[in-house]
């Protein structure tokens, strides 16, 4: 069955809903608002997804961009390549740190841009010193783009990402913790 068109969603969440008694929240998505809007629900919007939203649509054209885009580089750099990966291992080892692999950022995952700055940051040096061993077009943020825009975007979605995680939670009913919750980025 194609879900694409409101009114198929529509009926495929009465069919749902009536076979499993549930209630109903949805993304943010145009077509799910639509859907929702023409079912017997009060619609709620996933408070958690909003809030990935906001901070994705906030870093957009941001300051920060320039170096986000050198650490996706990077990490790009490390995880395509088995080799560079083990480099990278070795350095970790030779600057006596835990090894660990580089996180990606995925536009679906949410709080892997965060994961992504702050393993960026924890493993600068052996990830500078890996990347000397060769050429690559991948270059490392600045040391100024490490010590100010990278240490600022650690600090700022972190409050988004307990929020996020705490809304995600599926062992109580995370509508009683949305106020809270929204408090607390305040």
């Amino acid at each position: 069955m194609k879900t694409e068109e409101r009114h198929a969603v529509a009926e495929h969440f009465m069919k749902v809903a009536g076979e499993w008694d549930i209630e109903l929240t949805t993304d943010s998505a145009r077509n799910m608002i639509a859907a929702a809007r023409q079912l017997p629900f009060e619609h709620m919007p996933c408070i958690a997804h909003s809030v990935h939203r906001a901070v994705t649509v906030s870093l957009t054209n941001s300051p920060f961009d320039s170096a986000l885009a050198k650490c996706r580089r990077v990490v790009g750099h490390f995880k395509h390549s088995p080799a560079n990966q083990a480099e990278l291992e070795q350095q970790e080892v030779t600057h006596h740190q835990k090894t660990e692999s580089l996180a990606q950022e995925v536009s679906t995952r949410w709080n892997s841009t965060l994961e992504m700055i702050k393993r960026v940051h924890r493993n600068a040096e052996p990830l500078r010193d890996a990347l000397a061993l060769h050429t690559t077009n991948a270059a490392m943020p600045t040391a100024a783009e490490l010590e100010l825009k990278l240490k600022k975007l650690e600090a700022v979605p972190e409050p988004c990402r307990y929020v996020s995680e705490l809304l995600g939670g599926e062992k109580f009913v995370s509508c009683s913790v949305v106020l809270p919750s929204l408090c607390h980025l305040s």
